[in-house]
């Protein structure tokens, strides 16, 4: 009987070695693509399991996380960072969840940040849609990878920490993944822990942070935009010391700049019109 192959793909900086292997619990074969000052590729058998580790010298996450994509070969594909910790028994888990919804092309599982915070989990089985995809981040999903190569699927590589805008790299392909129809659902079986320690790309709720969110409402949602920017200039309000003009301004700074292909250093706010619509 053929065994399904589950396999990690990791996005993780500055590794010398497959330490990360054994430190984040990996029961599974792994892609680890490792962005680092140099070129490599190492390839061993570790517990009877494949690890393969990829560095470039190049930055972004969605350019990390589209090579370790480039060299998978499991059926099952788990996206990952490097502060990620699975729990025992995870590939078993996540192969019995795609048996019992055998449409699924993904999933997205819970991986917890804090052991005693139910925050924010995965309570029961649910479709997941457009209008309640963004509450996810890439580590929780799961995906065949048949489906990857069928609709072509991958990461945007102007999103993200490394990249011209510091996030949403998540959103958007989960969006594309969504958009081109595949069947995705989220699942309560728990993959992993996650220790996250001080953010590479977050320096709080900042100029940059709007402007570079105004450049991902313009990918993102094009139609809605002028709706959602609102969404995000209340929800922050009590987070930033910007005002709420500001912060709309700088969103629909961001999303002019999009167009142009512009980052937050590039783009001098001083000559935006007043006009911001």
């Amino acid at each position: 009987m053929y065994k399904v192959k589950v396999e990690i793909l990791c996005a993780a900086m500055h590794q010398k070695d497959l330490s990360k292997y054994k430190e984040m619990n990996i029961q599974t074969d792994m892609v680890l693509a490792n962005q680092d000052n140099r070129y490599e590729y190492v390839e061993e058998k570790i517990n009877n399991n494949m690890v393969k580790m990829i560095t470039t010298p190049y930055r972004g996450v969605g350019k990390n996380r589209n090579t370790a994509l480039l060299h998978s070969s499991g059926d099952i594909l788990m996206f990952s960072d490097d502060d990620i910790v699975y729990v025992d028994g995870y590939a078993e888990g996540v192969v019995k969840a795609f048996e019992e919804l055998p449409d699924a092309d993904m999933i997205v599982f819970n991986c917890i940040k804090h052991s005693n915070n139910s925050r924010g989990r995965i309570g029961k089985v649910s479709r997941v849609r457009l209008w309640n995809f963004m509450r996810y981040g890439t580590v929780s999903f799961v995906i065949k990878k048949e489906a990857v190569l069928k609709y072509n699927l991958n990461f945007s590589q102007l999103f993200g920490g490394g990249s011209r805008y510091c996030s949403g790299e998540d959103n958007l392909f989960l969006r594309e993944a969504l958009k081109k129809n595949l069947k995705v659902y989220s699942h309560p079986f728990t993959i992993a822990h996650i220790n996250q320690g001080p953010s590479t790309w977050f320096e709080g709720f900042n100029k940059k942070y709007f402007y570079d969110n105004g450049a991902w409402l313009q990918a993102a949602f094009p139609i809605l935009r002028h709706l959602l920017v609102w969404y995000f200039v209340l929800k922050f309000a009590k987070k930033t010391n910007l005002s709420r003009m500001d912060t709309l301004r700088l969103q629909y700074s961001g999303m002019k700049a999009f167009k142009k292909g512009l980052s937050y250093d590039e783009w001098h706010l001083e000559k935006i019109p007043q006009s911001i619509m």
